[in-house]
């Protein structure tokens, strides 16, 4: 099975990224419900103390690693690569080659990591944590050790991961979060039954590398069915002995890559995966540098506050950069640099039109949100103000991560690596270096925030930054290359502002605790009964309605095409 080179009719490039896009929220949607309801359960078990502390500092960077490796930051930079070495080929199919010679060198690289770490794993989790005590210290390392090979087994699955979405197989891939998050819970659920609370930090960190173990595994089987295996097959003459012993002593070169030919072209691909890894993990990296400022107990707060963002931010920018990259990319490699810029417009749109609704609509159901999935067992009123404040704190970043996404894809697509590298480090230094002035300037009683709104500000100018650097290198190709609309961003902020409006007035409505509480007191509680959750559930309702009807009367175009899209499938699927 090869890539199709051919000049059969294709679906235009906004229906295929629309369609692709959903199927990519579809199963995105099941995996951020099943890590809500992960951390939901490891709330409850540990609660937001010091103990919550330790087991979020042990675990947070193989969740780093995890959304670096396995959910899609590492394949960025790899089908991108895949893509345009596929395109300069123009013929035969050299990628099962090139995937096996990447697969050798990508393991000898990460297992050599996974060793050092495990190796250095105290000195490696005080840097992170620094403010951990030496009990909880020891303890996370022990945490650490478990979970690390996670690390090999997410960068192999990684791999896989990029050759299926060169082979437009996205299905597969989307869905392997969902098995990790199934196997993590399982893992965790066994530990509770088998020791009590006691017993879940221990088997959260074993259910991590047995889920990455799993992630690969399903990956790898269906990667065997997409890739038949003619090499593999028994050739028509046997070799001789001097040819086979030739063959078993160039293996160590084999493998090191001295010896095959294109050897030094593949770990130059595996050379650049570090700047395309720091260009694409700035929002994971940007948010670590935020625990790393925390002071007291503020290290668990942050972690729950960025995981209820992760949902929204998975949702929208993550499938919308994905689903672009390998048209994007191909787009680049054939040249055709007019239908990049629409391309890319039109992904910018689409972040723009849904991260904004989404953004103001968790400014409004926060507090209640925070309040019914995490206000049980050990998690108190006060570990449900700090996670609010957090979460506050941290929304307005989820457009710019949305929107840096698209920008990430784009300079992928056009092998511009060291932009987006020097943006994410820029982002993480900016977040270090205001966080700590405002720890220093601002009162002691929105500490909690502070490391989250200086992460916010960073992302937004590592997003200008992207911008910028896109457009300067798309001028010379293109006469005009504007990538915004501005009408556009201006229909979509006011559509998220009636999203957020809709969503306040059902909550207020049910009596329910939400933002500007004062300002809405003249408003009658009409629905003080209603349990928390429906009061929650009928606010979203509210919102998303209100939104969609804003951007109907704004005569919003890109709502008029995905409606009008979502019209021809259902009657297509009414007439079958």
């Amino acid at each position: 099975m090869s890539l199709s080179h051919g000049n059969a009719p294709r679906p235009s490039g906004g229906a295929r990224m629309a369609r692709t896009a959903g199927m990519l929220a579809l199963f995105t949607l099941l995996s951020r419900l099943l890590g809500l309801v992960r951390d939901m359960g490891m709330a409850w078990m540990v609660g937001c103390g010091p103990v919550a502390d330790a087991l979020v500092a042990a675990l947070r960077l193989p969740h780093l690693l995890r959304r670096l490796l396995g959910e899609g930051s590492l394949s960025m930079t790899l089908t991108a690569w895949l893509v345009r070495h596929d395109v300069a080929q123009g013929q035969g199919d050299p990628l099962p080659a090139l995937a096996s010679g990447l697969f050798r060198r990508l393991v000898l690289v990460l297992g050599g990591l996974v060793l050092l770490g495990m190796l250095a794993a105290p000195q490696l989790l005080a840097f992170l944590a620094p403010a951990l005590s030496p009990e909880a210290l020891a303890e996370g390392s022990s945490l650490l050790r478990l979970c690390l090979p996670y690390v090999l087994l997410a960068g192999m699955a990684a791999l896989v991961m990029a050759v299926l979405h060169c082979r437009e197989v996205f299905w597969l891939p989307a869905l392997s979060p969902v098995i990790f998050n199934v196997v993590v819970i399982s893992a965790m659920l066994a530990g509770w039954l088998a020791g009590g609370t006691e017993a879940v930090p221990a088997a959260l960190a074993a259910g991590m590398s047995a889920g990455g173990l799993a992630q690969w595994l399903a990956q790898w089987g269906y990667a065997r069915h997409v890739f038949p295996a003619t090499a593999m097959e028994r050739p028509a003459a046997a070799p001789s002995g001097r040819e086979l012993w030739g063959c078993l002593g160039r293996l160590p070169l084999g493998l090191l890559g001295a010896a095959a030919p294109s050897g030094r072209e593949l770990w130059g691909c595996l050379g650049r995966l570090p700047l395309g890894l720091l260009g694409a993990a700035a929002p994971q990296l940007v948010m670590l540098a935020a625990m790393g400022l925390a002071v007291g107990s503020q290290i668990a707060g942050l972690y729950y506050a960025e995981r209820l963002l992760e949902l929204p931010l998975g949702l929208i920018g993550a499938c919308l950069g994905m689903a672009s990259l390998p048209r994007l990319s191909r787009l680049a490699g054939e040249k055709d640099f007019a239908a990049f810029r629409r391309d890319m417009a039109l992904a910018l749109r689409w972040a723009t039109l849904l991260s904004l609704p989404a953004a103001a609509g968790l400014w409004a159901v926060g507090p209640c949100l925070v309040d019914v999935l995490l206000h049980h067992g050990e998690f108190d009123a006060t570990g449900v103000r700090q996670v609010t404040l957090a979460l506050w704190a941290y929304l307005p970043c989820l457009p710019a991560c949305a929107v840096s996404r698209c920008l990430l894809a784009g300079c992928n697509a056009l092998g511009d690596v060291r932009l987006t590298a020097l943006s994410s480090l820029l982002a993480v230094v900016f977040t270090l270096a205001g966080g700590a002035w405002l720890l220093h300037s601002m009162a002691r009683d929105i500490y909690f925030c502070l490391p989250a709104a200086a992460a916010s500000a960073a992302l937004w100018g590592q997003t200008v930054w992207l911008w910028r650097g896109l457009r300067r290198r798309l001028r010379p190709l293109l006469p005009a290359p504007a990538l915004l609309d501005g009408m556009a961003c201006l229909r979509h902020v006011l559509a998220a502002g009636a999203a957020a409006a809709g969503a306040l007035i059902v909550l207020r409505l049910c009596g329910m605790v939400c933002p500007l509480q004062e300002l809405l007191s003249v408003m009658p509680v009409l629905l003080p009964g209603l349990p928390a959750m429906a009061g929650l559930a009928l606010s979203i309702g509210a919102g998303c309605c209100a939104w969609g009807s804003a951007l109907v009367l704004l005569g919003d175009a890109d709502t008029r095409m995905l409606a009008h899209k979502l019209r021809t499938k259902l009657q297509g699927d009414s007439r079958s």
